[in-house]
């Protein structure tokens, strides 16, 4: 690509918190190619889901350019032999590169817990800078961390998953200010109607 680019033959520009053309010249196949395809080059940018608009012309003089704007993604999701980003309407996008936003760990891909979260995130965005981390245990038992409370909260299981979120809302507004932020080591959040403090043993 810098070759074809340096020769004036081959324009690649892209803007969104994904675009890396280090990743592009790596991983789209095309266009390491000696004289690259436009159709095949758009295809396989496209099939990638990395973008959410994609232009691509020839010029006048027999420049090829594509100019391409990333999904914006919302959480990281770590399987346990994938990784992705996911935007906010579930789609899973390429890990281009490292971006500082929440984490989502799960067994296997689970797209009512994915499209619950991003509810969750724009119907209250301050949880999106919040959280750092959501946890699928083994029992299929969610689990929340925030970046500013000491807390482990406890949301159940993906079915739980609203009542414990709006429930955390109701936790962190009322609850937290009256007891402090040290005072539960636990937050059981799933249970409709009871938000349940485990305190913590050393205070």
């Amino acid at each position: 690509y810098t070759q074809l680019r340096e020769k004036g033959k081959w324009t690649l520009r892209g803007e969104g918190l994904l675009w890396d053309s280090s990743w592009i010249k790596q991983n789209i196949e095309a266009i390491s190619t000696a004289s690259p395809s436009l159709w095949r080059t758009w295809q396989e940018i496209k099939s990638s889901g990395l973008c959410d608009k994609i232009w691509a012309f020839y010029t006048v003089k027999g420049g090829t350019h594509i100019w391409l704007r990333t999904r914006e993604p919302i959480a990281r999701v770590v399987l346990p032999i994938r990784q992705y980003y996911v935007d906010k309407e579930g789609n899973r996008l390429p890990v281009t590169r490292p971006l500082d936003m929440p984490v989502i760990q799960m067994h296997r891909w689970d797209s009512l817990a994915v499209g619950l979260f991003s509810s969750w995130w724009q119907k209250y965005p301050w949880y999106h800078r919040a959280v750092s981390y959501l946890q699928q245990l083994p029992d299929g038992v969610w689990q929340g961390y925030l970046e500013i409370s000491p807390e482990q909260f406890v949301l159940g299981r993906t079915v739980h998953l609203p009542t414990a979120l709006e429930q955390w809302e109701v936790y962190l507004r009322l609850i937290q200010p009256k007891e402090g932020g040290n005072a539960c080591e636990k937050v059981i959040l799933y249970i409709p109607g009871q938000i349940i403090c485990q305190r913590n043993q050393s205070i």
